[in-house]
């Protein structure tokens, strides 16, 4: 699946319990594995920790095969998943998420292939502003369940987010990594954003960056509360379909809606 060519492969383990290594996840997520094509993140279903029948616990692995908190585009791709009526869920376009970074409700429009999903994300904790680079603003670190930093720019967002994201990704301010965001304003209320994700490098989106990345955006009054646009890498033409969008009120809500697609099902050893 892929959440505007965020890639994932999904493994539905809510059946029989599955224990995924480190190596076996980098093993998947390499671009040469004929069976998966590659990916940036694994996403593993396991059944929910809290015994909540409504609630599935979706384990996350970035591509370097280390497990983090958080994935945006990750729980739309899941979410998307469970609502296909061909998954023992028996299609629920509403369903809770379980994660290391919070819980999630998740509300799935299904349209064939291609899915529209909501999520309450969790509320933004920012951090203080930090230097992290001379020739660079300053970075105001965000918490969306996962560590992000984000930087507001005047253009060059994408050579910035590839020449700067590797060494920022491991910068003395962020003693467990963070994902390192370089966004600038394109139009009122709508940001063009970049990210290097930790453990994953450059993709074509990142689902929390967004939420982190608007949520920074309103917090400098740079954009005002309420629908922000944020167009990912994927969004070359700066379309009005390949989006996400932010739904922001500080200390009410966060409400991340985007699309997620299916690719293909697949068979795999582990």
């Amino acid at each position: 699946m892929n959440g505007l060519g965020n890639a994932f492969v999904v493994i539905d383990a809510r059946s029989q319990p599955l224990q995924v290594t480190g190596d076996e996840v980098r093993a998947i997520a390499d671009a040469s594995n004929p069976d998966t094509q590659g990916c940036d993140q694994v996403l593993v279903i396991h059944a929910s920790r809290q015994a909540n029948e409504q609630a599935v616990f979706m384990q996350i692995f970035n591509a370097d095969g280390s497990e983090v908190e958080a994935c945006g585009n990750g729980a739309r791709a899941v979410a998307a998943f469970l609502a296909r009526p061909s998954t023992t869920h028996d299609g629920r376009p509403q369903i809770t998420l379980e994660t290391l970074g919070g819980t999630l409700q998740c509300a799935t429009q299904l349209d064939a292939d291609m899915a529209q999903v909501s999520i309450h994300m969790p509320l933004p904790v920012f951090g203080t502003p930090v230097a992290l680079q001379e020739d660079l603003p300053e970075a105001l670190p965000v918490n969306m369940g996962n560590p992000h930093a984000v930087l507001i720019m005047d253009a060059d967002t994408k050579a910035h987010a590839a020449n700067s994201g590797p060494a920022l990704e491991h910068h003395a301010a962020f003693p467990d990594g963070a994902n390192i965001n370089f966004a600038r304003l394109a139009a009122p209320q709508t940001l063009r954003l970049d990210t290097w994700e930790r453990g994953a490098g450059l993709t074509l989106a990142c689902g929390t960056g967004a939420c982190a990345t608007a949520a920074a955006a309103v917090h400098s009054q740079l954009c005002a509360p309420g629908a922000i646009t944020v167009r990912p890498p994927f969004n070359q033409d700066d379309n009005a379909h390949d989006v996400i969008i932010i739904d922001y009120q500080p200390d009410t809500h966060l409400i991340m809606t985007g699309p997620a697609q299916f690719e293909f099902d697949g068979e795999l050893s582990l």
